[in-house]
């Protein structure tokens, strides 16, 4: 029998470790071959089941085959695994493995495709790996750990289970005390508090950064180019229409991860032209304040309430 598994590196370890298991094998006890994989090395694998049982391997294409010298063993070794469908318990990672290669692995047996959930599907992962784990959270929980640790899966998946330790039901300030790390984009919600015209929000967001240490010069600096990732998707959503740009559309053009580029375009749909060129020129104006020598915090805080003011309109 043989399983297959490509897409996220970890995703695709896990579930090959659980696939073991479900077939009574603990992964610690099977024959795992990676760097040095041969054709001839998973046949004297495979046939060393017989008197103890089944022989059970794990497979690592990821590591055994990599760059084009790994092409022609790669498909060699794949040529083996078709003498061997009905004997061993066979388990394939091959995380990198292109549509034309899962075809092949779909041809030897089962395989699944795992990638990495982005957009909007990584707070609905979030969601169901806290599930999966048993804990009891509020509906902003998910939205929360997709914005601290953004699309990795491994980093979101261990800290779901050190929520899982712990007893009782969680909302956002829980969470975010216990993981005790600031949102990887703090800096755009000061600009989605700007958009809603929730001034108050948005200082608090700006105090919040700079008494974790961040200069206030550097979040000027990523408000600057936030604004200007906006004035692309502005743009983007002018020559698309009447069609919404795509997700990857919006990546490719913007420049910025998937993820992103998704808050970006979201409040581009907002503004028109002239608007964003108002906005921009309170952030500059903002901006030149707090190099002049005046009070920088307080120049900061200035944008953010001025800038909401003009959204609130």
């Amino acid at each position: 029998m043989i399983l297959s598994f490509s897409g996220d590196p970890f995703l695709v370890r896990r579930a090959a470790r659980e696939v073991l298991r479900e077939h009574g094998v603990k992964p610690s006890e099977a024959i795992e071959l990676g760097e040095g994989l041969t054709p001839q090395a998973v046949v004297d694998a495979a046939s060393q089941g017989g008197l103890f049982g089944q022989a059970a391997l794990l497979l690592d294409f990821g590591d055994a085959f990599s760059g084009q010298a790994g092409v022609k063993p790669r498909n060699d070794t794949l040529k083996a695994l078709q003498g061997l469908k009905d004997g061993a318990l066979i388990v394939v990672l091959d995380p990198d493995a292109t549509p034309a290669r899962q075809k092949t692995l779909q041809e030897l047996g089962t395989h699944r495709h795992l990638p990495a959930p982005r957009f909007e599907r990584l707070p609905q992962w979030v969601a169901q790996e806290l599930k999966r784990e048993g804990v009891e959270f509020d509906a902003g929980v998910p939205q929360f750990l997709a914005d601290v640790f953004g699309e990795d899966p491994a980093a979101i998946a261990a800290e779901v289970k050190k929520l899982a330790v712990l007893e009782g039901r969680y909302d956002v300030e829980r969470v975010r005390t216990i993981v005790n790390r600031p949102a990887s984009h703090d800096s755009f919600d000061i600009i989605e508090a700007i958009a809603e015209g929730d001034a108050a929000e948005g200082v608090a967001v700006a105090r919040r950064l700079v008494e974790q240490g961040e200069a206030v010069q550097r979040i000027f600096g990523a408000l600057s180019w936030q604004f200007m990732l906006v004035a692309k998707g502005v743009g983007l959503i002018e020559a698309t229409r009447p069609r919404r740009p795509s997700a990857g559309q919006a990546a490719q053009a913007l420049g910025a991860k998937p993820f992103v580029a998704q808050r970006a375009l979201k409040l581009a749909e907002r503004l028109d032209e002239r608007a964003l060129r108002g906005l921009l020129s309170e952030l500059l104006a903002a901006e030149v304040r707090a190099k002049s020598g005046r009070d920088p915090e307080l120049a900061l805080e200035s944008a953010v309430i001025g800038l909401a003011a003009r959204f609130g309109r």
